[in-house]
């Protein structure tokens, strides 16, 4: 009799712990639907969470839990849909600005993809002396170009930027390769291109463009050193570039995260029909 005694106290207590444990998971799916309903994603994303980690044996909360994240996944992406494509818009609209200071130029013989150049910058038909040219690509890449004219050759592969308090900002280096890195000859003047892509320029544009107002001396690296003084249009036209250069990547990141959005609103509305299916089923 003792022993039946403890079986049944002990079941109870396993029911009265089972009765309690439903109605926790209850109470805290109530608390992730009410975050919901005031539009508190975050939190309601979090308290569904806690579900199957504090109660993983309340599969009725934890299943009611699944198909409310799927509507919060909804929500947050019709709202961030709309967000978006009202930034979108303004960026739209600053990027088609910018780009009235600039020309776009584009040797259909040689070229697949265009330049936007900054307007102020004189037209050059050909290299015939030492500068530093900066464009954007149509396709959104900033690159800055070191020319070198003179009567011997210099080798150079990458360049630093000066400023009068000794602050400097230096190039990647760019491999002699005949395209990014070119050299040739002409009546007896020796002519050097290096074009520095994105991420190989960034720290002299940076420092170019946040400094317009001083004097900026720069410098050939890589074999015989050349140096030159960046005159005050070359400044602004960089300054200028690398707004646009960023507004078109803004508007480009714009574009993808507007797209993830709408597959992501996509998959959540196939998950919550498949989910309500499988609770009518489960009804009937």
């Amino acid at each position: 009799m003792k022993h039946i005694y403890c079986w049944i106290c002990a079941g109870a207590i396993l029911v009265s712990s089972c009765g309690n444990s439903d109605r926790e998971a209850h109470a805290q799916y109530e608390k992730a639907l009410k975050f919901f309903e005031h539009e508190q994603y975050a939190n309601a994303k979090n308290a569904i969470d806690s579900i199957e980690l504090l109660y993983p044996k309340a599969f009725k909360q934890i299943k009611a839990g699944m198909l409310l994240l799927c509507r919060v996944k909804q929500k947050e992406s019709e709202r961030n849909l709309l967000y978006i494509d009202s930034l979108l818009k303004i960026r739209q609209n600053e990027l088609e600005k910018a780009k009235k200071n600039f020309r776009f130029e584009k040797d259909s013989k040689y070229q697949t993809e265009g330049n936007y150049i900054y307007k102020k910058l004189p037209k050059q038909p050909t290299i015939n002396h030492s500068q530093l040219k900066v464009q954007v690509t149509e396709n959104g890449q900033l690159q800055l170009i070191s020319i070198y004219c003179g009567n011997s050759p210099i080798k150079h592969s990458s360049i630093r930027a000066t400023l009068p308090d000794k602050s400097k900002a230096e190039t990647l280096v760019v491999g002699y390769d005949g395209a990014n890195n070119y050299r040739f000859t002409n009546a007896g003047r020796y002519t050097e291109i290096v074009t520095y892509k994105d991420g190989q320029c960034s720290a002299v544009a940076s420092l170019i463009a946040n400094n317009t107002d001083k004097k900026i001396t720069l410098t050939y690296l890589g074999g015989n050193r050349y140096t030159l003084s960046l005159d005050a249009v070359t400044r602004e036209a960089i300054k200028a570039t690398r707004e646009l250069f960023n507004l078109m990547k803004n508007v480009d990141d714009l574009k993808r995260e507007y797209q993830l959005n709408i597959r992501t609103l996509e998959l959540a509305d196939k998950q919550v029909m498949q989910l309500e299916k499988q609770q009518s089923a489960q009804k009937e």
